[in-house]
């Protein structure tokens, strides 16, 4: 094998443009190769993000259809309750209103039998002048807006009591 060492020396030292274009040349091709393994592997990363954010985008679309339509539904179920309770609230105030109707009559027939004369004297008459309200800082309350309060009074209650109650 030794005696070849020296005809290859020649050979190599004779040929070592051609050699090293060679080489280059290979180097070249298997560098190309990569570069076209490798802008494969991109593309096909980038079409797999594209896939990727269009069914994010769908999902993201579906989950805001799905958001709405529950919204929706929610607030129509509100809604329902909300008329329930005004529906309740009314007919508590038209209840409590009719009551204090009749007990403020029944405090005027009172008064009206207690300043009817024993005997003839003079009499006082059936309905007496409302007294003049006293500005002592307490605010003036009719039976109707006393009636409202008492009827949203009952209400929130109830629907505070339902609140424990609830599952």
């Amino acid at each position: 094998m030794i005696p070849m060492a020296p005809a290859a020396l020649r050979f190599v030292g004779a040929n070592w443009r051609l050699i090293l274009l060679a080489l280059l040349l290979a180097v070249i091709g298997v560098q190309t190769m990569r570069l076209t393994a490798s802008k494969a592997a991109h593309d096909r990363e980038i079409a797999g993000r594209a896939i990727d954010r269009a069914s994010y985008e769908r999902a993201q679309i579906e989950a805001a259809n799905m958001a709405l339509t529950q919204r929706a539904r929610d607030e129509a179920e509100y809604q329902e309750k909300a008329d329930e309770a005004d529906k309740q609230i009314a007919g508590l105030r038209d209840d409590l209103r009719a009551r204090l109707l009749r007990a403020e009559a029944a405090k005027s027939d009172a008064r009206a039998a207690v300043a009817a004369p024993q005997g003839g004297g003079p009499r006082l008459p059936e309905s007496l002048p409302a007294p003049t309200p006293v500005d002592s800082g307490s605010v003036q309350i009719d039976a109707d807006t006393l009636a409202g309060l008492a009827a949203y009074a009952i209400q929130a209650r109830e629907w505070a009591l339902s609140l424990e109650q609830a599952p």
